[in-house]
């Protein structure tokens, strides 16, 4: 490893992680990603096992808020593995189980673990699952640090889309960030509702921080602005609820259109600091679409949307909406699809934050992978029966999606495609659906009503456990 991992020391919560010294190549990454997503980690740092250890062991173990057993076959065969798993038991300590390969239980062994929380990461085979699952164990929380610590290489390699110098899109959702040496420049919406992010370190190298940037990071409280920065455009850090100072470098020679929220204040008083109170993005007045300049079409597909109509009606003749072509249109609230098109494009839709209503009409059959993802103000939608593929990720976060019934015709749900609709209450599947992914309905966690074939419900963790399910 490049790296070398430290055990947490210090006064505040942490996570003690109980492992057998065998496995320490699939611990150690899950050990690093925990820390560099602000969790305070205590592990042994393969010492040697002796009497002194044992004491050793047993008082962090004792102190600790959380308790990870990372469980294999090696640990299964280890005492010592073996008893710390028994005294977090007696302490009631607050645990959770991460299988990282499957193992077969003893009666004692299953007898130790029934009843508590476990995670098999084995089955996951993109980690991003995985870690979504164990930041939202219960109890985890607790032992996040209180200070804010930045990593160089918190998030994956291609957590920045990066190019010539302008860092156009962050990918990951770690919760402090630094931004690489050698970006230029922070392109419009790069950190749009990036909502893990608390804390950012902007390189010296940035000169300028693009249109909205940083909309809607509510959780973000610290912000490091270097010496070199000229320009804060329009909207930067609006909705950013949790921003209350900012040092603004003498460097800037420009702050855009209600760049920062009305209670964010500066140590460093600018001539050009004017605060705004609105609260969302400066918005154009509305045109009506028109058929001629606003959309751009070719041999039926709708490549782009280029207008910025609050309600758009799409013209007669078009047959598919193609790939991102309404992408990130944020003033759009409604939107009729006329009869004739039969496909609805990967990410058409996504990251329309206003769109609460639209037509689709029986002519569609496909809907694209994550063709409505982000649409956080559709509350309803109604699927035509003619749909019969609907794509990985169709419905993620459409947070104010309250109910929705499958046509018969679709044959399978995949995966993570009402993921996260958190007032989703109720689901109608129908006998045609021969598949649900395990994941297509994760963190909707206010279902309360599921109508579901009973010739594909066994039982599984499709659904909250409160669920009632009724089966057809």
């Amino acid at each position: 490893m490049e790296k070398i991992l430290r055990s947490y020391q210090g006064d505040e919560n942490y996570i003690f992680v109980s492992y057998a010294h065998k496995d320490k190549d699939l611990v150690y990454p899950l050990i690093r990603t925990m820390q560099e997503n602000g969790y305070n980690v205590w592990f042994d740092e393969d010492i040697t096992p002796a009497s002194e250890f044992t004491e050793y062991i047993a008082e962090n173990l004792l102190r600790s808020a959380f308790f990870i057993a990372m469980i294999t076959p090696q640990y299964l065969a280890s005492h010592y593995c073996r008893h710390e798993l028994s005294f977090a038991c007696n302490l009631n300590k607050k645990r959770l189980l991460i299988y990282l390969e499957k193992v077969t239980l003893t009666p004692g062994q299953q007898m130790m673990t029934t009843d508590q929380q476990a995670i098999l990461k084995y089955q996951y085979s993109d980690t991003s699952y995985f870690y979504d699952k164990l930041f939202h164990s219960d109890g985890i929380d607790i032992c996040k640090s209180q200070s804010i610590r930045f990593y160089s290489d918190d998030a994956a390699d291609n957590a920045f889309e990066i190019e010539n110098g302008v860092l156009k899109k962050y990918h990951g959702d770690a919760n402090a960030v630094v931004i690489p040496d050698g970006v230029t420049s922070i392109g419009d919406f790069a950190f749009q509702n990036c909502e893990s992010l608390t804390a950012v370190k902007i390189a010296d190298s940035v000169t300028s921080i693009g249109n909205f940037a940083f909309w809607g990071c509510g959780a973000l409280a610290s912000v490091y602005l270097p010496d070199g920065l000229t320009s804060i455009g329009d909207g930067a850090f609006q909705a950013c609820d949790a921003l209350t100072t900012i040092d603004l470098p003498e460097s800037v020679t420009h702050i855009g259109r209600a760049a920062l929220q009305s209670n964010v204040t500066s140590d460093t008083p600018s001539p050009v600091f004017v605060p705004d109170t609105k609260p969302e993005p400066p918005k154009p007045d509305p045109k009506p679409a028109s058929p001629l300049t606003d959309f751009k079409i070719k041999k039926g597909v709708l490549i782009k949307y280029l207008g910025n109509s609050e309600d758009v009606v799409i013209p007669e003749g078009v047959t598919e909406i193609g790939n991102e072509a309404f992408r990130s249109c944020f003033y759009l609230e409604s939107i009729e699809i006329p009869n004739g098109v039969t496909t609805i494009g990967n990410e058409a839709f996504t990251l329309c934050d206003s769109l609460r209503f639209i037509h689709i009409p029986n002519s569609v059959t496909s809907i694209g992978d994550g063709a409505f993802s982000w649409c956080e103000s559709l509350q309803s939608v109604k699927i035509p029966d003619s749909v019969t593929s609907i794509g990985e990720n169709a419905f993620w976060e459409c947070k104010s999606l309250q109910s929705i019934e499958i046509p018969n015709g679709v044959t399978e749900i995949e995966r993570d495609t009402f993921y996260g609709c958190k007032s989703l209450k109720s689901v109608k599947i129908p006998k045609s659906v021969k598949r649900i992914d395990s994941n297509a309905f994760y963190h909707c966690n206010r279902i309360k009503s599921v109508e579901i074939p009973c010739t594909i419900y066994k039982g599984e963790e499709l659904f909250p456990y409160d669920a009632k399910i009724i089966k057809i």
